[in-house]
């Protein structure tokens, strides 16, 4: 079988019959875009208490069957602001219990497990119109790299008179394309924190050093505070300098960040991001960078740059201390930025190493920090009484 899942606002039930002839098994279409799906928290319960199974329970959750045991998942997207929407991005985020916390390492990268012994083909289309080609290489390029981080091969659908079907290859990140501006030193840096958790978050944690130690010089706005996203909106216009700092969640923003991000407008001022990932290399988050550079210019933003730091899930791991010689770096970076409008671009480059990871330490991921990493995970589900279930394939 093939699922066609169906997350534009406006369905139109002609391109059904159009993709069904693209593929001789049976297609089930499946209507997600009438009901917003519920944003993934990052509580890591599918993971650690109820593994494989998330523990949202809405119209997202009902589908997971027909995914996992597809032959192919055809996908049908929204955009907006030059980037998939936030249903869509919603939609992925959501897949993560059909992964194992345990990490491999693949080409230099640190990927998740495989919990299932194989996954759909992963098809895409999306309208491209009001999307410059920069932003249309953005997007494909993404959802490559989403789909080879979940075991699965990419194709997009394009309509050139009659659908066509195109396979999806890896191509290097277009980011970096538009260079790291300055603008003066300045008064009040605000801050959006869009991590999806609340408190205990590494976000939260650097966010609250930060304060600490800028005092007045920043605002910190959390996105979790949706009640607040219009009088945002609508400051945001105002606002000389704005930073959004935000984990890498599924190779992208988490999927709130990307609905607040829809009802912003062009305006003046600086615009820059800082994005901490738990995967330890910075090639993980070059994808994202790419949107966030296209994104400035869509808003007439200037850009200032994008700070990447990984390796942050050890934050929580470590002893206070360590924690703030782990944390002070990055409060560093943020000070530079303030004081004198402008990241620091060799503490920035310092922040991001190690970009992949060579031959050598893949060679010792293998020998030892495989071990070391499953025995935390392996730690987590047995104080949950999860140990047991943790190859569980719920949906298979």
């Amino acid at each position: 079988m093939n699922a066609l899942i169906d997350l534009r606002e406006k369905q139109d039930g002609e391109i059904y019959e159009a993709i069904r002839d693209l593929y001789e098994e049976p297609l089930k279409v499946i209507n997600l875009g009438e009901q917003p799906i519920t944003a993934c928290i990052g509580c890591w319960d599918c993971w650690l208490k109820t593994p494989g199974l998330c523990v949202m329970k809405d119209q997202m959750a009902g589908i997971y069957p027909d995914y996992v045991n597809s032959h192919t998942v055809i996908i049908l997207m929204d955009t907006a602001q030059g980037f998939i929407n936030h249903q869509a991005k919603a939609f992925l985020d959501r897949t993560i219990p059909h992964y194992h916390p345990y990490i491999e390492m693949v080409d230099g990268e640190c990927h998740h497990v495989a919990r299932y012994k194989r996954y759909p083909d992963m098809v895409f289309y999306y309208n491209t119109v009001g999307l410059t080609n920069t932003e249309e290489q953005v997007i494909e390029d993404y959802l490559y790299r989403t789909a080879y981080h979940f075991k699965s091969k990419a194709y997009r659908i394009e309509k050139e008179g009659s659908l066509q079907l195109r396979l999806l290859e890896s191509r290097k990140a277009k980011n970096q394309t538009v260079p790291f501006a300055s603008t003066e030193p300045m008064e009040k840096l605000v801050i959006y924190n869009g991590s999806p958790r609340r408190s205990g978050s590494n976000s939260a944690l650097v966010l609250e050093q930060v304060l600490e130690t800028l005092g007045d010089k920043v605002e910190i706005r959390d996105l979790k505070q949706k009640e607040k996203w219009e009088e945002w909106a609508e400051s945001f216009k105002n606002e000389k300098d704005v930073l959004f700092f935000l984990p890498l969640y599924v190779h992208a923003m988490p999927s709130h960040v990307m609905a607040f991000i829809e009802k912003l407008q062009t305006s003046k001022g600086s615009i820059s991001f800082f994005l901490q990932s738990g995967f330890p290399e910075s090639s993980q988050s070059h994808y994202l960078e790419a949107y966030f550079e296209q994104l400035a210019l869509r808003i007439g933003r200037t850009y200032l740059g994008t700070a990447i730091k990984g390796g942050m899930e050890s934050l929580k791991m470590r002893p206070p201390i360590g924690q703030e010689k782990m944390i002070e770096p990055l409060v560093k970076a943020i000070a530079s930025l303030i004081n004198k409008g402008s990241f620091n671009r060799l503490e920035i480059s310092e922040l991001a190493r190690p970009i992949r990871y060579g031959k050598g330490m893949v060679i010792l991921f293998h020998l030892l920090g495989k071990r070391v990493l499953n025995f935390f995970w392996d730690q987590q589900l047995k104080a949950n009484n999860a140990f047991e279930k943790r190859f569980d394939r719920p949906y298979e």
